[in-house]
């Protein structure tokens, strides 16, 4: 359940429900809550059948990964009732993905609730996807709700009103929320529908050259991807009133967010206008995102290589549907971005996790990530990578996944062995001269996402 009662920050109650179907008892269970430097959670508070715990961290690589105790020991074929609550308020150092205000809110975040994980044991059934799951979006009365899961009949709580939406088992999408008192504009582009949410009314014409361009990027990598998902829901661009940070780029850039089948631009995106080719490119960097961020989680230590690096390919997947030039362009514009961000910071390994990186490393290191990938394309053959990222979206869908199961993927399409491609890329910083041999003489500057 999420709470929006006066705009200054939220209120998120979540409800799980397990039963113990082991063959022991057992004394505690590990759980990741959300990530408080990010979003600023308040008065956070777990409690099993109704007896507050107190989680302890187990983890120094993964500050979210904490111990929940039982006492009394959970015993076989027993249900349990874990409940757990806090408010939030989101905090402008944070990716940009949750965020409260009069206007509008949003969650958009797969850090930003509770995943239990399953015990350790050699036949362990259960993880932290659940398999049956309802969310009740408590909002004023004037604001659109989207979230996941069928609508149901909304109810009322006071003076606002409870929207309630029922999401199917096995959906590989963890739950979202936005909301707000938002405009909306539908645009049938001959790839598919695009919905935006705007505050203002959007210029028509620019809407219609946005949406042109979103659908056909939306269609391409579902082609390259695999489908996101099981509904055939448009593709949605919502405006948020604040001003988010930006993940590349200078720092007073327009910022973004994503959630599946979505794209959040802050307000100055807006107003640059939504056909704007950098605002183009901030939103297909999101949309990507749909399929590793949301659909498929990257573990901690490969979030710029499996998050940054697939989200910034994603925009070279989307030139090259609508031309090979526009794909050489698109690299070469990369492969530039990378060489002005190494001028600041220089790029670090692709396999560790980010929590130490400065932000300017963070970015030399995601644009040499996305080299990485038209390196791989250009080694395995583009429908070789296709399968092999269709693969990993098939098998690994609702999970976490690192380089270990990529190079699996895209060694058994291609049947080659990557394995000095892989320490290459992955272990050194810096580009092989053989790659910037290909690309180096492109003309391309490009305005940055």
């Amino acid at each position: 359940m999420a709470d929006a009662a006066n705009g200054a920050g939220l209120h998120i109650r979540v409800v799980d429900r397990f039963d113990n179907a082991g063959d022991r008892p057992l004394r505690s269970m590990e759980v990741r809550l959300p990530e408080g430097p990010t979003f600023g959670p308040q008065n956070l508070r777990v409690t099993i059948d109704g007896r507050e715990v107190s989680p302890q961290g187990v983890s120094d690589a993964d500050r979210r990964l904490m111990r929940a105790p039982f006492d009394p020991a959970w015993e076989q074929r027993q249900p349990r009732e874990i409940i757990t609550e806090w408010d939030l308020s989101p905090e402008p150092a944070g990716r940009g993905t949750v965020a409260a205000s009069p206007l509008a809110f949003y969650i958009a975040d797969e850090t930003a609730l509770p995943l239990w994980q399953a015990p350790s044991g050699v036949f362990v059934r259960g993880g932290p996807n659940p398999m049956d799951a309802s969310l009740t979006v408590i909002a004023p009365s004037d604001f659109r709700v989207l979230a996941p899961g069928a609508s149901l009949k909304p109810g009322t709580v006071g003076n606002q009103v409870a929207h309630r939406f029922k999401i199917r088992p096995n959906d590989d999408v963890l739950p979202y929320v936005v909301a707000g008192r938002y405009l909306e504009q539908k645009i049938r582009a001959p790839q598919g529908e695009v919905i935006f949410w705007t505050l203002q009314p959007l210029d028509t014409q620019g809407a219609q050259a946005a949406a042109a361009r979103l659908a056909s990027s939306m269609r391409a990598y579902t082609d390259f991807f695999g489908p996101a998902s099981k509904s055939a829901a448009g593709v949605h661009s919502v405006e948020t009133p604040s001003d988010l940070p930006a993940e590349f780029g200078e720092p007073g850039d327009a910022g973004g967010g994503s959630f599946p089948g979505g794209a959040i631009l802050d307000r100055r995106a807006l107003t640059q206008g939504v056909a704007n080719e950098s605002i183009l490119e901030l939103a297909e960097y999101e949309l990507a995102r749909t399929w590793f961020g949301w659909r498929v989680r990257p573990r901690p230590e490969a979030q710029i290589l499996m998050g940054r690096g697939v989200g910034l390919f994603g925009l070279i997947v989307a030139a090259e549907a609508r031309s090979p030039d526009e794909r050489r362009r698109m690299v070469a514009t990369i492969l530039n971005r990378y060489d002005e961000s190494r001028r600041i910071a220089a790029d670090r390994q692709l396999l560790e996790p980010p929590v130490g990186y400065s932000r300017v490393e963070r970015i030399s290191t995601g644009y040499r990530a996305a080299l990485f990938f038209v390196a791989l394309e250009d080694l395995c053959g583009r429908d070789d990578l296709r399968a092999a990222f269709q693969q990993i979206v098939r098998a690994r869908g609702g999970d976490e996944v690192a380089d270990e199961e990529l190079r699996a993927a895209a060694e058994a399409a291609s049947q080659r062995d990557l394995a000095e491609m892989f320490r290459t890329w992955l272990n050194r910083p810096g580009i092989p001269e053989d790659f910037r041999a290909r690309y180096d003489n492109s003309t391309s500057t490009g305005s940055g996402n």
